[in-house]
């Protein structure tokens, strides 16, 4: 993989009649229109986990992530990811992450060969908008998918219409993360009243 660099982000959650409230607080502060996201995401764990104890928090996760093309839907341009742990002590989700393309192959079968297995997956829709070109503003619904990696069998995760909001930094190295912070501040400050955000601690 290439060398870390990290990740800074706040989460929240919208019901989706809030949406166009949302919607039109973003344009004003980003003064852009959003672009539509369609993502699919893997997750694989070892296929021999530690056994039991403290220990077991060192096992690595695996995700592998994908743009879906739905005119191409079986194309794929999968990444794969390792997500470190967050820093302790923030107002903001910190961690170091990982990212590598694969260029060529079956990443599916990769993955067993490194000795993962398949552990969950996901998709993602809706839309994404950047501010400043530093943040990425997702707002999106989560699916799953009723048969092992066919995106055709996606179906609702929520049914109450919930829609997840994640803003997420441009990755940044290690020095630049508390100007990444400050810019987070920054924007959140202009949502209040709109939009709560949290930081995750997993």
């Amino acid at each position: 993989m290439t060398a870390a660099h990290y990740e800074c982000s706040l989460h929240g959650r919208i019901s989706g009649n809030l949406k166009p409230r949302l919607f039109d607080r973003l344009v004003g502060i980003c003064g852009t229109q959003p672009i539509s996201t369609f993502e699919h995401e893997i997750g694989f764990i070892p296929a021999i986990a530690t056994p039991e104890g403290p220990s077991r928090n060192d096992d690595v996760l695996l995700r592998l992530k994908s743009p879906i093309n739905e005119k191409h839907p079986d194309k794929r341009q999968w990444q794969l990811c390792q997500l470190g742990h967050p820093e302790t002590n923030r107002s903001y989700t910190v961690r170091p992450i990982f990212y590598s393309k694969f260029l060529n192959g079956d990443a599916l079968k990769f993955m067993n060969v490194l000795g993962y297995k398949y552990a969950f997956e996901f998709v993602k829709k809706g839309n994404v908008f950047t501010y400043r070109d530093a943040l990425k503003i997702s707002i999106t619904q989560i699916f799953t998918l009723e048969k092992r990696h066919d995106i055709t069998s996606i179906k609702p995760f929520d049914n109450k219409d919930n829609l997840i909001v994640e803003v997420i930094s441009c990755l940044t190295p290690k020095d630049g993360v508390e100007k990444i912070c400050n810019t987070l501040k920054e924007f959140t400050g202009m949502l209040k009243g709109t939009l709560d955000l949290h930081h995750l601690l997993h």
